[in-house]
């Protein structure tokens, strides 16, 4: 009877214990290898808008298919041997979707040449997690950087995956706990590969970054709540303010999800977030989240990543609670 109530707890368990496989045995990296093989099979430059839009909908389906349907197959066929090895596999699956340890690591390692002075390696360093040219950022544009995707990639790498791993076990127990988080999880990584507003994926594209806006609604409008009771256990935090910004800036950004999360960080850590980035060359204007000081420090990438484990540990207890009702009731 406990097992349900303790699958989220067990897949946070695992992240801490292993973080992420190697590259070469990770999922995640297989459904990047994938996506590009079934670009390569189905994507044709000079195809109508109707018709790359269609190719994309059949490398979308093709991908979640892959993934997708080995997850709840494993999970069904170890349930029906012993079911406490089914909820083995579910925790597994979970885990290999989650990415909070890998995220602070990330963080981490901008952080620390930071506290050195070492502007040119936290520059690198954060490369590898934002998309816009860093080679302009100060200390500040370094730090708020890093905050925005720490922030951003609560919802995106932790909270949804959780979120669908709650809701998969409500609609179906534990073939769809661990089915729905790999599902989410490839439509986050065909988002960040072909979700790109540019003439090769414009079109391409488009289902992909649609399915993996209808995977985020949810648990990012649900990132608000979390994020705001958590910051009673971090301190540096202002719980009010996370809530009192978070919905005042929420519908701010042109994605549909994107501020929730993003908008919450810079209320509860009292900062001003987005603004311009370069992007290839280009400026892009982000809209300005906050009412706080845009000048954030090495000292508010620590409280954010604090504030990203505070906040992952308080979904999966809300969502355990929920289970345990459930099971009560």
């Amino acid at each position: 009877m406990l097992l349900p109530v303790l699958l989220l707890a067990a897949a946070l368990v695992l992240d801490r214990l292993f973080e992420e496989p190697r590259p070469a045995l990770h999922p995640v990296c297989w459904m990047g290898q994938a996506a590009d093989f079934w670009e390569r099979t189905l994507r044709r430059d000079k195809n109508s808008p109707v018709g790359m839009r269609l190719r994309g909908l059949a490398a979308l389906l093709c991908m979640e298919a892959c993934f997708v349907l080995p997850a709840l197959i494993l999970v069904v066929l170890c349930q029906n041997l012993w079911l406490p090895l089914g909820w083995c596999a579910a925790a597994i699956c979970i885990w290999l979707c989650l990415a909070p340890h890998s995220l602070a690591r990330h963080a981490r390692a901008v952080l620390a040449p930071l506290h050195r002075g070492n502007l040119e390696t936290a520059r690198l360093k954060l490369s590898w997690i934002v998309g816009r040219n860093t080679n302009v950022l100060d200390e500040a544009g370094i730090a708020r950087a890093s905050v925005e995707s720490v922030a951003e990639n609560c919802t995106d790498g932790v909270l949804s995956t959780l979120f669908w791993a709650f809701a998969g076990y409500l609609l179906g127990g534990l073939p769809l706990a661990a089915a729905l988080p790999v599902a989410q999880r490839v439509a986050n990584t065909l988002d960040a590969m072909w979700g790109k507003k540019n003439e090769r994926y414009i079109y391409f594209g488009c289902c992909a970054a649609r399915l993996d806006d209808v995977f985020n609604y949810l648990p990012a409008r649900v990132s608000l709540f979390c994020i705001a009771l958590a910051c009673l256990f971090v301190k540096g935090t202002d719980a009010a303010q996370a809530l009192r910004i978070g919905y005042r800036f929420h519908a701010a950004h042109e994605s549909p999800n994107s501020a929730w999360s993003e908008a919450a960080f810079a209320g509860a850590l009292h900062l001003k977030l987005g603004g311009p980035a370069i992007y290839a060359g280009r400026t892009v204007n982000h809209p300005l989240l906050g009412t706080g000081t845009p000048n954030a420090t090495p000292a508010d990438i620590s409280v954010a990543i604090d504030l990203m484990f505070a906040t992952t540990w308080t979904c999966a207890t809300l969502f355990s609670l929920i289970v345990a009702m459930g099971i009560v009731l």
